[in-house]
């Protein structure tokens, strides 16, 4: 019986551990409204930060711009230092298909000391202004999307992805823990 508590309560602190140890890749946004250069149109910025990954060279992420709510990115993009190779692809209505931010990692450990900016024009409500984005990171030699996600609005850390639980989650599990030790601790009557 004590094998079988001991088996348990390691099982149970091991997996508290990689909860708590748990690191989604986070994109973090600012949008900003533009002073409008052609009439009609409303044009904002977007602003990315990236934490929580290291990038390898090959890899990147990719930030999707909805069909309907969003168009004429900006066709060449700065990259935010050498370490990255960015591009831009307009929504479809032909396809249909959503456009894209990418941002390719040239060199290992590519540097997210800089900030990610892609203007556009927001076709969506002009009151609530352009907000979250799904994105992708992905290998870019097998092509594989490992992490997805929702951007999150400024210092935002939660990433819409499920993969961090909330705090009751793991108070809920720290305590059926410590029932169960105390339980197998206890020494059995004799009668």
């Amino acid at each position: 019986m004590k094998k079988q508590c001991l088996s348990i309560l390691i099982a149970g602190a091991m997996t508290i551990g990689s909860i708590g140890l748990t690191h989604a890749a986070t994109i973090n946004y600012t949008s900003t409204d533009l002073v409008d250069i052609n009439s009609g149109e409303d044009l904002w910025q977007y602003s990315y930060t990236v934490t929580n990954n290291t990038f390898a060279a090959d890899t990147g992420f990719t930030i999707y711009f909805d069909l309907g709510l969003y168009d004429l990115l900006d066709p060449s993009p700065s990259a935010p230092n050498a370490d990255w190779d960015v591009l831009t692809w307009d929504p479809d209505p032909s396809l249909p298909d959503d456009g894209a931010y990418d941002a390719y990692a040239l060199v290992n450990n590519a540097s997210l000391s800089d900030t990610f900016t892609v203007n556009f024009v927001w076709l969506g409500v002009a009151t609530t202004g352009p907000g979250s984005q799904y994105f992708e990171l992905y290998d870019g030699i097998t092509w594989s999307i490992f992490e997805d996600g929702f951007t999150s609005s400024g210092a935002s850390t939660d990433s819409n992805s499920g993969s961090v639980p909330e705090p009751q989650t793991l108070i809920l599990l720290a305590i059926g823990l410590t029932g169960l030790a105390t339980s197998c601790t206890r020494k059995p009557k004799k009668y």
